[in-house]
């Protein structure tokens, strides 16, 4: 999270930026909390503890490779040596929770079902989703090992695609799914059952519009007002819950302000793909995806999973509060410059978002050590 604020200072590329803000620190998040949250809706922990850290050792490894790929140029070695790793562990990863999940449902297929006072089509279809969720990470490593040339070509591919297929399609489907249950849980408050069904509905088809047709009309135009629906309803869903529950965690904060700029950064895309007028550069989209809609939306959770130790030097719910607004501050600040075309606008935001998710990692290990 603290390198991608360096590589937004000194603009490096997109592939760049996808490798260490998507690769390195988004999707490692929420293979972390699938490990946690998804054997728990069968009723299970996950069946083989050793897995998570041999995913994730290979996972870290093979970012490395990737970026140094990346920063010199070394395809045919380091960029083939990280995918191959990188995709394994993907692999590790779904085997993993196959391995959990399968047996529980075999032996017991109600274990999936709510309880009583939980709204039941909304469950089911969020672990109907779940798969769905999955199917798109590994459509997603399909394409991005066809992007290498020395693997063969397996489905016609490009980089960006293979991010949608990751950011839409993985990670903002789970954080749909898991957050309609998550939302319930921590905040005693049942969001509309038709708005859930809307943001679920939408947010499991637009990844494949999307993604399968990047930039190529009509479905990439369908595809961008499906995903704007589901981000939509997913801020409306939020806002909702904020109004109407009376625990007020600071996690809540970071949620709220994720799905904000979740509906902004998909706002400015669609209003590019259509031609609307002037609007802000696209490249406005990237940050307010990554550190606006993901890293929000994922330290809230991580505060509401891992309250703050107040042991920990400097550690405080206000100092939590603090790390989420100059991370949210300092996207503002940072799209504000990309809009204006301004430089220092750019590095102050990117700087201000560099402290806050300092600060996160910093309370983080204070809850962790402590």
């Amino acid at each position: 999270m603290a390198a991608l604020q360096v590589a937004f200072v000194f603009d490096t590329s997109y592939r760049t930026v996808g490798i260490i803000g998507l690769f390195g620190a988004v999707l490692p998040m929420v293979f972390g909390m699938a490990y946690l949250l998804v054997p728990s809706y069968v009723g299970e922990t996950l069946t083989t503890e050793w897995l998570p850290a041999v995913h994730l050792g290979i996972t870290y490894v093979a970012v490395g490779l990737l970026l140094g790929g990346e920063l010199w140029g070394a395809e045919y070695v380091l960029t083939s040596i990280g995918t191959l790793l990188w995709s394994i562990g993907i692999g590790i990863f779904v085997g993993g929770l196959l391995w959990t999940v399968l047996p529980a449902l075999a032996a017991d297929p109600a274990a999936m079902r709510p309880p009583e006072n939980r709204p039941q089509w909304t469950t089911q279809l969020v672990m109907i989703l779940i798969p769905v969720a999955v199917g798109y990470l590994c459509i997603g490593t399909v394409g991005f090992i066809s992007l290498v040339p020395t693997f063969p070509t397996l489905i016609e591919s490009t980089f960006p695609s293979v991010v949608h297929f990751y950011a839409t399609g993985f990670a903002a489907l789970l954080i749909f799914a898991l957050g309609i249950r998550l939302l319930t849980g921590f905040f005693n408050v049942t969001p509309p059952t038709s708005l859930s069904w809307l943001v679920l509905l939408c947010g499991a088809v637009a990844p494949g519009l999307l993604s399968a047709n990047f930039w190529q009309s009509p479905w990439f135009v369908v595809g961008a007002g499906v995903e704007l629906i589901a981000v939509a309803g997913y801020a409306v869903l939020v806002a909702v819950v904020a109004y109407r529950t009376e625990n007020r965690r600071i996690g809540l904060y970071g949620i709220g302000l994720g799905g904000l700029s979740g509906l902004i950064a998909v706002g400015i895309a669609t209003a590019n793909v259509v031609g609307l007028g002037w609007t802000p550069s696209i490249a406005a989209h990237v940050p307010l995806v990554l550190n606006g809609f993901l890293f929000l939306t994922i330290i809230g959770y991580a505060y509401q999973f891992f309250p703050i130790s107040n042991e920990w030097w400097g550690a405080s719910d206000q100092a939590g509060i603090a790390t989420i607004l100059l991370l949210g501050a300092g996207t503002a600040v940072q799209v504000t410059g990309i809009a204006v075309d301004n430089s220092w606008l750019h590095v102050g935001g990117s700087t201000g978002a560099l402290i806050g998710v300092t600060g996160y990692a910093y309370l983080m290990a204070g809850r962790v050590l402590r």
